[in-house]
């Protein structure tokens, strides 16, 4: 019996550092070492605010793209409404640094509706790296 404990916590012990490793590779890039965004329900719209770390100083670097998704209490399903871009809102991208966070305002929002935002983040330095990253749903006010 003490055998088969043993073995089984021998066994649990690879699976475990199998999945460590597994989930390092899926996350690792070479210009972008971490990323976050979030969404805060604000009067009439959301907040959504982001934060991005790269390897190195980039020549460029934040969020390239973010598209606004809304639901109804009674769905299940999430709806892209609208798509804001670097073009459109300048605090989006940095050139030259490290790190970046900003909060990008956006209005229209229906009250009792939930949103949440499809941030593509993005860092270059000779090549680029993208990364997507979903926030949790908030409902507006």
């Amino acid at each position: 019996m003490r055998k088969k404990m043993i073995m089984l916590a021998a066994m649990a012990l690879v699976i475990f550092s199998l999945a460590a490793v597994a989930n390092a590779t899926i996350f690792s890039s070479k210009y972008i070492y971490d990323c976050y965004a979030n969404c805060k329900a604000i009067s009439g719209g959301i907040t959504i605010s982001i934060d991005i770390t790269a390897t190195d100083t980039m020549s460029v670097l934040g969020a390239q793209t973010i598209i606004v998704q809304e639901r109804a209490s009674s769905s299940s399903s999430w709806t892209s409404i609208d798509t804001l871009s670097s073009d459109d809102y300048d605090n989006m991208l940095i050139t030259n640094s490290r790190k970046h966070n900003a909060n990008i305002n956006y209005y229209g929002t229906t009250p009792g509706y939930q949103y949440r935002a499809k941030v593509y983040f993005y860092a270059e330095k000779g090549g680029y790296d993208t990364h997507e990253f979903i926030t949790a749903g908030v409902t507006a006010k």
